[in-house]
């Protein structure tokens, strides 16, 4: 295994992507069932953010929601890509939902900022 493998959890906790329940999470397992909990949350409020952009920009509502189908499809297999990165240790099983969380994060503002209005 070469180094670079080692370092991504501190990577992935100085994207921003840290989750408070990960200060008591002491194993993979923890971590993994943290961001699994978190992805559903921030995928509530991702589906309440487009609920919002299909109604303020309900002209462009079907292009919206194409892109959205398009960019779950990219989210899934980027993430899945990272998983596999790491076939070989334990990591893959933080990787993974840290992924799909911050990218969650990240299209949550994009929708926001485009189709509904200025942070």
């Amino acid at each position: 295994m070469s180094f670079h493998k080692l370092i991504p959890l501190s990577i992935l906790l100085s994207l921003g992507v840290h989750s408070a329940c990960l200060d008591d999470a002491y194993t993979t397992a923890d971590m993994s069932n943290c961001y699994t909990a978190e992805l559903k949350v921030e995928d509530q409020k991702l589906n309440v953010v487009l609920n919002k952009a299909y109604k303020e920009s309900s002209w462009i509502a079907k292009e919206i929601e194409q892109s959205q189908v398009a960019w779950l499809q990219y989210r899934d297999t980027h993430c899945s890509a990272i998983y596999s990165y790491y076939e070989r240790g334990t990591m893959r099983f933080i990787a993974r939902p840290s992924c799909m969380v911050e990218l969650t994060k990240k299209r949550q503002k994009e929708i926001y900022i485009n189709f509904i209005g200025d942070l």
